[in-house]
């Protein structure tokens, strides 16, 4: 038996206005690629060198999108941390519905770029700006909740270009390559009498961050993209092959778009 679709309800928090700019570009641009997959180019990622790529895709269409603010305190001690869940004040909540398999591919998707945008945001040695599902504890812990506009992160669906070749896009592979900042390794490593402990040292200097990191990218191949966000990838030698599949994907969507005029209704 398949997985079961459902409702699930996420969040993201932050501290600043442009963390909460960003995390909104980030959520729209998971939206304008789930209307528009024709559009862009396939991104396959890995967190590190040593790691196998792996194609990030957007789920299913972000909405119901909420401002949040944490009551004060209310995560304390080790739970304090990126590791066990939201950390910083603030946050946005937002929802979509699917299976778990495009749930999986929602975290993928936000959690690389959360990271890529603000990778010197950490916290507790952890990056801090991440996406995680809502559970009871977290709901139960907001002191406000305002709803956003949902225009905000909402993307139209555009036709699809009457140039099959404008579906043929280029394949991107992005590895992350991270290293130990040798400041922070510094202030971990100062252990002189008074010194306060390290969890405290690491929260009075957010700037020094315990890694850094920088993003190699390499441009090798295409893919085409149907309505369904599905990629066909093809090497780079293959652009002719690429082209042949686009006039096919181009022309199963022409159909398509035939037999939904053919079924509307007109009052």
């Amino acid at each position: 038996m398949g997985d079961v679709s459902r409702q699930w309800d996420y969040i993201i928090s932050f501290n600043t206005k442009a963390q909460y700019r960003a995390v909104i570009r980030i959520l729209k641009g998971h939206n304008e690629r789930v209307a528009n997959p024709h559009k862009h180019a396939a991104q396959y990622v890995r967190h590190h060198v040593h790691e196998k790529y792996k194609r990030i895709s957007p789920g299913n269409e972000l909405w119901a999108l909420d401002l949040v603010t944490f009551k004060k305190g209310w995560r304390v001690g080790d739970q304090a941390s990126p590791a066990y869940g939201p950390a910083l004040a603030r946050g946005v909540v937002f929802s979509n519905t699917g299976d778990n398999a495009q749930k999986n591919r929602t975290f993928d998707f936000l959690n690389w770029h959360l990271l890529r945008t603000m990778s010197s945001v950490y916290h507790d040695s952890f990056p801090a700006i991440a996406c995680y599902v809502c559970d009871d504890t977290v709901m139960q812990s907001l002191e406000s909740r305002d709803a956003l506009d949902e225009a905000t992160i909402h993307c139209t669906a555009e036709p699809v270009p009457e140039d099959p070749m404008e579906l043929v896009q280029p394949a991107f592979w992005i590895t992350r390559k991270i290293e130990g900042n040798p400041a922070y390794r510094e202030l971990m490593m100062n252990e002189e009498p008074g010194n306060e402990p390290r969890r405290k040292r690491m929260r009075q200097e957010p700037t020094v961050i315990p890694f850094l990191s920088n993003y190699a990218i390499v441009e090798d191949g295409w893919v085409v993209n149907d309505q369904d966000g599905c990629g066909e990838y093809f090497d780079k030698d293959s652009r002719e092959r690429a082209e042949d599949h686009a006039r096919l994907v181009h022309a199963i969507a022409d159909a398509d778009g035939v037999e939904d005029e053919a079924g509307e209704v007109v009052d």
